[in-house]
C-alpha cells in the first residue's frame, strides 16, 4: 500500500496543520486548510488513517477496489479537514444521526490535481450531508484559492456554477 506522511514523520497532518488560513497580523481570512487525500482522476482510495499514531494516509484496498469496479476515475480532490472530528456519540442537529468517526471530509471542485497528502488553501461554499450506514458525513464543497483559473475565487455554489457550469453535479 501506499503511503503519504508529513515532512516530520513524528507530526500527525490531521493534529497538527492549522485549520483556518490567517494573515501577518494573524487575523482570520476565512480560508482554510484540508488534507488532500485523492487526487483528482485517481482510482484509488487513500484516507487519513486516524487509529495510527502519526495519521498517516494509506491506501484503502479494499475501498480502491469498489472504485475499480465503478470504474469511473473520482471527478474532484478529495480530502479532510485538520482538526475536526464528527462524534459518533452526539447527534447531528439537522438530521438526528452521529457523526461518522471521522474529521469532516473536502470535496475541491478545482479542475487541476492536488497530489495526496498535499496541503491545500481553500474556500468553503456550501456542504452536503450523506447518510452512510445511519451516521451523518458531511461533505464540505470548497474551491482551492492557490490554483489558476476563475474558480478559484468562486465564493458561492451559484457563483462556481456561472464559472463552471455542470462542475458542482458532475462532482456529486
Amino acid at each position: 500500500p501506499w503511503y503519504a506522511t508529513p515532512a516530520d514523520a513524528s507530526e500527525s497532518m490531521w493534529h497538527k496543520v492549522d485549520l483556518t488560513v490567517r494573515d501577518w497580523l494573524d487575523e482570520d481570512t476565512g480560508l482554510f486548510r484540508y488534507v488532500n487525500e485523492m487526487p483528482l482522476g485517481a482510482l484509488q482510495k487513500f484516507e487519513v488513517q486516524t487509529t495510527l499514531a502519526t495519521n498517516v494516509i494509506r491506501e484503502d484496498a479494499k475501498g480502491s477496489r469498489k472504485l475499480q469496479a465503478f470504474g469511473k476515475p473520482v471527478p474532484f480532490n478529495y480530502g479532510c479537514f485538520p482538526q475536526t472530528y464528527r462524534d459518533p456519540q452526539e447527534r447531528d442537529d439537522i438530521y438526528d444521526a452521529p457523526g461518522d468517526d471521522d474529521p469532516l471530509d473536502v470535496i475541491d471542485l478545482s479542475p487541476q490535481v492536488v497530489g495526496v497528502g498535499k496541503i491545500a488553501c481553500c474556500r468553503p461554499l456550501g456542504a452536503v450531508c450523506l447518510i452512510d450506514e445511519g451516521q451523518a458525513d458531511w461533505k464540505i464543497i470548497v474551491v482551492n484559492t492557490e490554483l489558476e483559473g476563475p474558480l478559484a475565487s468562486a465564493r458561492s455554489i451559484e457563483e462556481a456554477e456561472r464559472i463552471a457550469p455542470g462542475r458542482i453535479e458532475k462532482a456529486l
